[in-house]
């Protein structure tokens, strides 16, 4: 996104305005940054949402399903089905990516989703720390997806360190 900066004046509700500033104060942010949170969000991930047939689940439904699964199932579920929809829902949002474009990508599902992240950079790479508490199935699918839409993405190999809460995902710089 442009880095520039422009002023807008928006007529909104005043409850609605209380109730984003209450948000902001929770997330210990200004009301500003707050705003573009949400429009960010908007424009990276939630205005796709529909057109490319993505469904809120439950976090309770989506742990006891996924659990159900073998890592053979987990697996194909990843790298068969669930690569061609999220490759196609990465070419409806834009062409080419660069790597920054696939970790914000990711950093805008994790969002989205209320899923716990860190990014650091650190020696030529950037490691993306995700905590969830959906057990390993969750782990090895997102571990799965990840590595295959890297790669057929930017042709480059993604390291992934497992645990049954945590996904650490190892990106080179370009």
């Amino acid at each position: 996104m442009d880095d520039k900066t422009k002023t807008v004046s928006l007529r909104l509700s005043s409850s609605l305005i209380e109730e984003l500033k209450q948000e902001a104060e929770i997330e210990k942010i200004n009301f500003n940054a707050l705003i573009s949170k949400i429009l960010g969000n908007h424009v990276l991930w939630e205005k796709y949402e529909r057109k490319v047939g993505l469904l809120p689940m439950t976090k309770p439904f989506v742990k006891y399903a996924i659990q159900k699964l073998t890592e053979q199932e987990i697996m194909h579920l990843a790298e068969v089905i669930e690569k061609d929809t999220f490759s196609d829902i990465l070419n409806f949002m834009k062409g080419d990516y660069t790597i920054d474009d696939f970790i914000e990508i990711l950093r805008t599902w994790l969002n989205v989703a209320w899923m716990q992240h860190d990014i650091e950079k650190k020696n030529n790479t950037v490691i993306f720390k995700i905590q969830h508490d959906l057990g390993k199935n969750w782990s090895l699918y997102v571990k799965t997806l990840a590595t295959e839409l890297f790669h057929d993405i930017l042709e480059k190999k993604l390291e992934v360190k497992l645990t049954k809460t945590t996904i650490t995902l190892v990106f080179p710089t370009e």
